[in-house]
């Protein structure tokens, strides 16, 4: 078990569980609206990892308990501690059985992460991002966090799971966590990619029928940041950065590789400001991150 240490960050949880569920009445007209922005997005990740992950939590739980009963052991009891419990019983019990009673719980985990991660990709925002977040959080937990803890500390379900009284089973798991990781890879990719092509959406439609020219130091900058890539390691902030310049550099060239198969509105040549009227050819420059850049 663990002890004083988790009850004290699952009591840091709670406390900003409460103050989000505090935030929601005044926030929640502008977070179900249709300009979804920055504010929101972090409002939406709260709610999925601070409000779902006890639901997560109790299920994994039960499932550890549901195994226990069905397998006869005795006097087994569920400690709930919101962002963290566990199972007690009593009994003799086989080794395969240990086994299934300690998979149980990451085996409801992994499939309540992908089950969830999955559809939140068909949602709209921002219970995509509410839905995400939680299959994150959840997957992280199973396949990464815990599975380290329990090597480390040799307590919790994969000391079991691992163990070498049950050899076969424990390569059984080995491949169904190697195929979660998986598994949890291609969400992120799905995600990324989703969020790509919506990007691109956006700005493709605001720039429709124009040809784009990316702003002189725009350019600079993104061709400083790859000189810099090629000599050292680059700072968490700068590699955004890059990212996002080289998203929006691909895009500039999709997008004018697109007009060349149809005709683009009449233009005077003339650079885009803000007030004016959208001509043929159109300076960009990037936002801030995590937006869409602005004309």
């Amino acid at each position: 078990m663990l002890g004083l240490p988790a009850d004290l960050l699952s009591l840091l949880y709670l406390v900003a569980a409460v103050y989000t569920v505090w935030q929601l009445p005044s926030h929640w007209r502008a977070l179900t609206d249709e300009e979804y922005t920055t504010e929101d997005r972090n409002l939406a990740n709260r709610i999925g990892f601070l409000l779902l992950t006890p639901i997560g939590v109790l299920l994994h739980e039960l499932s550890h308990m549901t195994a226990a009963t069905i397998l006869g052991a005795r006097d087994i009891s569920l400690s709930f501690r919101i962002y963290w419990g566990y199972v007690q019983y009593r009994g003799q019990l086989p080794p395969e059985a240990e086994w299934i009673i300690a998979s149980a719980g990451p085996g409801m985990s992994l499939l309540l992460g992908l089950l969830v991660g999955d559809a939140a990709l068909r949602l709209r925002q921002p219970w995509r991002d509410v839905g995400l977040s939680f299959a994150h959080t959840t997957l992280l937990l199973d396949l990464v966090l815990y599975p380290g803890m329990s090597v480390i500390s040799q307590v919790g379900d994969f000391q079991w799971i691992y163990s070498a009284r049950t050899p076969t089973l424990s390569v059984v798991a080995g491949v169904v966590h190697v195929a979660g990781l998986v598994a949890y890879i291609q969400l992120a990719r799905l995600q990324s990619q989703q969020t790509r092509r919506e990007n691109r959406a956006v700005l493709s439609d605001r720039f429709a029928g124009q040809s784009v020219t990316l702003r002189p130091e725009i350019v600079a900058r993104l061709e400083e940041l790859e000189k810099f890539e090629r000599v050292r390691r680059l700072e968490p902030e700068e590699r955004e950065e890059l990212n996002q310049l080289s998203e929006l550099r691909a895009w500039s060239v999709e997008h004018n590789q697109a007009l060349v198969t149809r005709p683009a509105a009449p233009s005077s040549g003339t650079d885009v400001a803000p007030d004016a009227p959208p001509e043929a050819t159109s300076e960009v420059r990037p936002s801030p991150p995590g937006g869409t850049p602005d004309a």
